[in-house]
């Protein structure tokens, strides 16, 4: 379980309740987003083929603004970053409400332009607060803070998942809108009270540094700050084929995300609650490891941690091969959920330990050009459902796994050994 040492004062601390109660709002709606409108699209004539060549048209765009967004993160204030993002998610989705309700509905280029402005705020959000964050709070809280807003998230997933179930069959999509834009303005004005100082803009960020960073330009265009990025990781080829191959359970939830909807419409042959049930349980699942990873890195460390996530993962994919029922998919969803989040929690917990602050945005903006890439490739390959079904999709997406799980476990050992060791309690 999470530390409560070091919990009771992270609670305490009143950045980290308005951070939790924002982050909470937005999930909330963004999640109900994109929940919906997938259900929606593959229940329409031509709605998998909508829905796959939507998913990759994003994947692109958001693969080329990325170098741009990480670039700018590092130069500009990360409150005005994180503050842009739910701006952006109030105003998209209020004038996709007020279209539709203008035009009487929603046909499948405005379903597909919704789902688009869903993803490309998780894309402005994610990496203005994993940056801010690693700013504002101090090396120690790291691991503690990280599950806990893993939990948060989870939490809010969950609702969503709940809360998109019941509406996305008894509610029209712009009334759904306007309640996600609500979310998003209200978290906004939240978010707005939040004190900070953009200290890596003036230098003065006296917090200890982490390993050697290497000479990167203070000021590289958006493209050498992905190329910064990766020579950073380049000079440490073992921690970037560790962190590479531990993203691989975060890629296939995202390609994932086109299969399930269909999977459970057409496969299992059930019902909006079903996919809803399947998101609920992944979200208990990724709050049950939100809450015990930080003792468990603490114990066994995060590079032996993340192996037995990602086998956790495994077992979950392995259910949803095999057993094409109902019930079983919400246990695999659990699982899923749990490896998921797990993973993420530890792979978070080291990349915040390893990686210096002043390259961090570049770092991420790598690894969030080298997502879209594989993410793109992965939803591609996906395709193969179009044959032999979602079942095959899902066999691919496990290989995929497997051999990632060999790369993390092959590099594990020659990480630093603050990421190696048990923590000291």
């Amino acid at each position: 379980m999470i530390d409560r040492a070091g919990l009771a004062p992270l609670l305490r601390d009143t950045r980290v309740q308005r951070l939790l109660v924002a982050n909470t709002l937005g999930s909330i709606g963004s999640g109900v987003t994109i929940f919906s409108v997938p259900w929606l699209m593959v229940h329409r004539p031509g709605g998998n083929a909508a829905y796959l060549w939507v998913t990759v048209a994003t994947t692109l765009v958001l693969f080329a603004m990325t170098p741009y967004y990480g670039s700018w993160v590092d130069h500009h204030s990360r409150k005005t970053a994180l503050l842009a993002s739910e701006a952006w998610g109030f105003f998209a989705t209020v004038a996709m409400a007020v279209t539709g309700l203008a035009l009487g509905g929603f046909s499948m280029w405005q379903l597909q332009a919704v789902y688009f402005a869903g993803m490309l705020y998780y894309t402005l959000h994610f990496p203005a607060k994993f940056a801010l964050i690693q700013q504002m709070f101090d090396r120690s809280q790291y691991q503690s803070l990280t599950g806990l807003l893993e939990i948060q998230g989870q939490t809010a997933m969950m609702i969503a998942g709940g809360l998109g179930g019941i509406l996305v069959e008894h509610v029209p999509l712009w009334g759904i809108l306007l309640f996600d834009a609500a979310t998003y303005l209200i978290s906004f004005l939240i978010q707005a009270t939040l004190p900070y100082e953009a200290t890596h803009l003036s230098g003065s960020d006296l917090r200890p540094p982490g390993p050697a960073s290497s000479s990167v330009s203070r000021r590289p265009s958006p493209w050498s700050g992905i190329g910064a990025g990766w020579q950073w990781l380049r000079e440490r080829p073992q921690l970037a084929v560790f962190f590479t191959c531990s993203l691989a359970p975060f890629l296939i939830v995202m390609a994932g995300n086109y299969l399930f909807p269909i999977y459970v419409a057409q496969t299992l042959k059930a019902s909006a609650l079903y996919f809803a049930g399947g998101e609920i349980t992944f979200a208990l699942g990724a709050i049950i490891a939100g809450a015990l990873l930080p003792r468990l890195i603490a114990q066994h460390s995060a590079a032996n941690t993340i192996p037995g996530t990602m086998i956790v993962f495994l077992i979950g994919m392995i259910i949803m091969i095999t057993l094409r029922f109902p019930l079983p998919y919400l246990l695999a969803g659990a699982l899923l959920g749990f490896g998921n989040a797990g993973c993420r929690v530890a792979r978070n917990a080291l990349l915040l330990h390893l990686v210096p602050n002043e390259v961090m945005g570049r770092v991420g903006g790598f690894y969030h050009v080298l997502d879209r890439v594989l993410r793109t490739i992965l939803v591609l390959a996906m395709g193969i459902i179009t044959v032999y079904g979602p079942p095959a999709g899902f066999m691919v997406l496990a290989v995929v796994l497997l051999i990632a799980l060999a790369g993390v476990w092959q590099s594990r050992a020659a990480l630093p050994g603050v990421a190696t060791a048990p923590a000291v309690a």
